[in-house]
C-alpha cells in the first residue's frame, strides 16, 4: 500500500503527516528536507519522539502531539509542503464501529474536508469510499485512485484522494511501477541506460545529462506553476488569513 501512495507523491521540501499512527508511508518514503509528524494519541506521539531522537534519518523531523485539524488550520504554509493524511476512516465505511483509540466521527470528517478545500498545498488522503467523500471529491474535482490493501479482515479496496493531477515528476522513483513485474522492468531499463551512459565519451555523456536535467527542471517548474495557479484561483485570500504556526 505504501508503495502505491509513494508513487503518487510529487516533489516537496516539507513532508507533513498529521495522523501519523504507525507511519507506514513516512517509514517507506525517502526523507524530505524537513518532516512534521503529529498525532492526537499521546502514546503514538511519544513513540515518534523517541524514534526521532534515536534514529539517524536525512532531514529534520519534528513531532507534535495534538489535533490534526488545529495543525492544518494554523500552519504557516509556504507552498512547497506536501501533506499525507491517514485519518480514522469514516464510520460509514468501516465493518467495525470502533477500532481507533482516538476516533473521528462524521462531524470531524466534515470539518477535515472543509479544511482540505482551503489548503494551499498539495495533499493526499487515504480512506474507504463513502458518500461524504464521493460528494466532496465530485464538488471540488479531487482525483481518486483505488487499490487493494490487506486489512485485519482480509483484502479491501482502499482509496487515495488527491487535490492535484497525476504528477509527471515524483518525489522519488524507488517504487516506480504499478506492481513487482513493472518495477523489475523499469529497474532493468535503468541499468541498461546507465551502462550506455558509462560507455559514452565524457563530453557526449555530460551534454546529454545536462539536456535531460534542463528538461526535467522545466517540467517540474511547469507542474509547480500549474498547481500554484490552481491554488491561487481557488484560494485568492489565503495569505491574508494565514495564521501563526502551531507551537512545537
Amino acid at each position: 500500500m505504501a508503495q502505491t501512495i509513494i508513487n503518487q507523491i510529487p516533489p516537496h521540501r516539507v513532508y507533513i503527516e498529521p495522523f501519523v499512527g504507525g507511519g507506514a508511508v513516512f517509514r517507506a518514503k525517502a526523507p524530505a528536507a524537513s518532516s512534521l509528524l503529529a498525532d492526537r494519541d499521546p502514546a503514538v506521539a511519544e513513540h515518534w519522539r523517541r524514534w526521532s531522537t534515536s534514529t539517524i534519518v536525512g532531514g529534520g523531523v519534528e513531532v507534535l502531539e495534538g489535533c490534526a485539524l488545529e495543525l492544518l488550520s494554523s500552519y504557516p504554509w509556504c507552498g512547497d509542503e506536501f501533506v499525507y493524511l491517514d485519518p480514522p476512516y469514516h464510520p460509514d465505511s468501516r465493518a467495525c464501529a470502533t477500532i481507533y483509540r482516538c476516533e473521528m466521527g462524521d462531524a470531524g470528517h466534515r470539518e477535515l474536508l472543509t479544511l482540505l478545500e482551503r489548503l494551499p498545498v498539495r495533499w493526499a488522503l487515504s480512506g474507504y469510499r463513502c458518500a461524504l467523500y464521493d460528494d466532496a471529491a465530485g464538488l471540488h474535482g479531487w482525483r481518486r485512485i483505488d487499490f487493494n490493501a490487506m486489512t485485519r479482515g482480509g483484502v479491501r479496496v482502499e482509496s487515495l484522494w488527491m487535490n492535484y493531477p497525476a504528477p509527471a515528476t515524483l518525489a522519488e522513483y524507488t517504487y516506480a511501477g504499478s506492481n513487482f513485474r513493472e518495477r523489475q522492468r523499469i529497474g532493468r531499463k535503468v541499468e541498461r541506460w546507465l551502462a550506455k551512459l558509462d560507455a559514452m565519451d565524457p563530453i557526449e555523456r555530460n551534454a546529454l545529462l545536462s539536456a535531460m536535467s534542463d528538461r526535467d527542471r522545466d517540467s517540474w517548474n511547469a507542474d509547480r506553476g500549474r498547481a500554484q495557479q490552481g491554488n491561487d484561483h481557488a484560494h485568492p485570500e489565503t495569505d491574508r488569513h494565514r495564521s501563526p504556526r502551531a507551537p512545537g
